[in-house]
């Protein structure tokens, strides 16, 4: 119930306002009088309105004050009092203390401190010295506690920034590692390509060299392992269990995704047409993810459709297809978020394209293209 009432502040600050106007329909009485001796329906009226701007106050913090305070003394000036005291003054004026940093704050509290004042004395008042004495406590308990609740905040913002950015730091050195892995493994690549040329092309000529250029890749490699090993030590997320790193998935998991997913309670089919044949283990993941984010996407914006997941070995590419039967995203939906981005991205690293978007007469669909390695040059682009 907590969670729910702080996601929805609005909702929340109703609630309040309801219960103070109604302590203080309660607590109305006439000049003069006590608990019990009611005013008329105005003067309740009036009474209950002192908490209506309440329901605003996080928006409007100094309007609400402001506004709290005409109406206190609009209901002392028509003649009437409150018996149990104004919760609503006390409550605005602890909400602007808790938004707003001194220099803002105290001009508001002032003039409501002087307005209820004023109210006071010029109502029903037989002990001005005593209820001034009471309100300027109230008010500094007031001014207090706010003004904590502001530095607090303050405090929490600053923690938040910070973590951000050692966030980021940490972001940054992963790319910069990141590049840096790059290069390396770029280098020893293409030396062992160079030695493994020169040894195919003297293997019967000059044997001698040819075990030389083998004997150079097998040192070239086991450098380039070890390089990677301890650069991904330091990509790693620390305390990381032995067995957390397992291959990564290809096209023979997509029917384990489509179970999970069914599971899930998304109604899927899966078809695949064509003579398959082995890809690179790089293009089965970005079919893979394609895939698994594709369907992810159905089971949250279209739950109740009908899924189906088709993958199609042509001649010259894999073609794979993510449609459902409606009530998935609109083409005036957001085509840039996260996940499709990531889609076009990992399309693009292996020279294919991307298709995504609303389908006839109803539904969505993703529709992947990925050349086979031979139609690219055996390299991602």
């Amino acid at each position: 119930m907590r969670r729910i009432l702080r996601a929805r502040p609005l909702c929340t600050d109703s609630l309040l306002a309801a219960a103070v106007g109604l302590f203080l329909f309660v607590g109305a009485a006439v000049h003069h009088g006590s608990l019990g001796d009611r005013p008329g329906p105005f003067g309740l009226l009036l009474a209950a309105a002192g908490a209506v701007p309440l329901a605003v106050r996080r928006r409007y913090p100094i309007s609400v004050l402001l506004a709290v305070t005409l109406l206190v003394g609009a209901f002392a000036l028509a003649g009437y009092r409150a018996t149990l005291g104004r919760p609503d003054l006390l409550i605005a004026a602890y909400t602007v203390w808790a938004r707003y940093p001194v220099r803002q704050a105290w001009p508001p509290s002032l003039f409501a401190m002087l307005g209820f004042e004023a109210t006071m004395l010029v109502g029903d008042n037989s002990n001005p010295i005593g209820d001034t004495v009471i309100a300027v406590l109230q008010a500094s308990a007031t001014v207090l506690i706010g003004h904590s609740v502001y530095l607090r905040g303050l405090a929490l913002h600053a923690t938040t920034e910070r973590a951000d950015r050692a966030e980021l730091a940490v972001v940054e050195e992963r790319l910069r590692i990141a590049r840096e892995l790059h290069d390396v493994v770029s280098h020893h690549l293409s030396v062992i390509s160079v030695q493994a040329n020169l040894a195919r092309y003297v293997f019967d000529s000059a044997p001698d060299t040819a075990r030389g250029a083998l004997d150079t890749i097998t040192g070239t490699t086991t450098e380039a392992l070890d390089e990677l090993r301890r650069l991904l030590s330091v990509l790693r997320p620390p305390h990381h269990e032995p067995g957390e790193y397992r291959p990564q998935p290809g096209l023979d998991e997509l029917p384990a995704l489509v179970s999970r997913v069914r599971e899930a309670g998304l109604t899927v089919r899966l078809r695949v047409a064509g003579t398959p044949r082995t890809l690179p283990s790089g293009q089965q993941l970005c079919a893979y993810r394609v895939a698994q984010e594709a369907l992810t996407n159905v089971l949250k914006h279209a739950p109740d459709s009908f899924a189906t997941l088709e993958v199609e070995y042509l001649a010259d590419a894999l073609r794979l297809s993510v449609a459902d039967s409606g009530g998935g995203p609109r083409a005036d939906g957001n085509p840039a978020g996260h996940g499709l981005v990531g889609m076009r991205e990992r399309a693009r690293m292996y020279g294919g394209e991307i298709e995504i978007g609303p389908r006839e007469p109803a539904g969505f669909e993703v529709v992947l293209t990925l050349p086979y390695p031979d139609r690219i040059g055996g390299e991602p682009k």
